[in-house]
């Protein structure tokens, strides 16, 4: 951790240096766009420089470490997901669901267009077995443009709740989007099947 905590602080020091590097005939002004480029090169090596100590910790069982890289991560980028998702599961794995889904309602708000999010929070509460917050959220991940096998959650949680006339609906629907998808055709017909009997 020391020696991380070194190279942020050369690099920073590097950037700070060039930043306040008196004006010369050699240095040349640079227009705003590219400053704002060479602050968002810093700013995106430093995050992946954190994710991969974060991994290293993880791997470890070094967990809080790894969310405290994390949440350092997210404040350098807050659209960076993986590092929300990633504290967040090691969060509710320890059983600190409070701060879990503090963690992923911070990631949404900061994310609001993005599915990953919405699908690990709907795993959470799946695995919870909170299975209408799980739908919820599963459902936000689809309309945002899921993955096809990520769809799949959605009315495979319908069906787990026995939400049997709902996850059939789903499944059409999937397979409308996704007519090359095997998984939604067993499905329909083993739901449509058992809603017959139930009606």
């Amino acid at each position: 951790m020391k020696q991380l905590l070194a190279l942020i602080f050369l690099v920073l020091g590097v950037t700070a240096s060039w930043a306040t590097q008196p004006a010369n005939e050699e240095m040349k002004p640079v227009s705003a766009s590219e400053a704002e480029r060479r602050v968002a090169e810093t700013r995106d090596f430093l995050g992946d420089l954190l994710w991969e100590h974060t991994e290293v910790h993880w791997h470890v069982g070094e967990w809080d470490e790894a969310i405290n890289l994390c949440r350092r991560v997210v404040q350098l980028d807050p659209h960076f997901v993986e590092a929300y998702n990633g504290a967040a599961w090691m969060l509710w794995s320890m059983d600190r669901d409070d701060e879990a889904i503090e963690l992923y309602r911070e990631g949404i708000s900061a994310n609001p267009d993005r599915y990953e999010i919405h699908h690990d929070f709907g795993m959470y509460y799946r695995h919870r077995q909170k299975w209408d917050q799980a739908i919820a959220q599963f459902r936000k991940s689809v309309e945002r443009g899921a993955p096809m096998y990520f769809q799949h959650m959605l009315p495979n949680t319908l069906e787990r709740a026995g939400k049997r006339e709902e996850a059939l609906a789903e499944w059409r629907a999937l397979l409308k989007r996704f007519p090359e998808d095997p998984i939604p055709k067993r499905h329909i017909e083993a739901l449509g099947e058992q809603v017959e009997e139930e009606q």
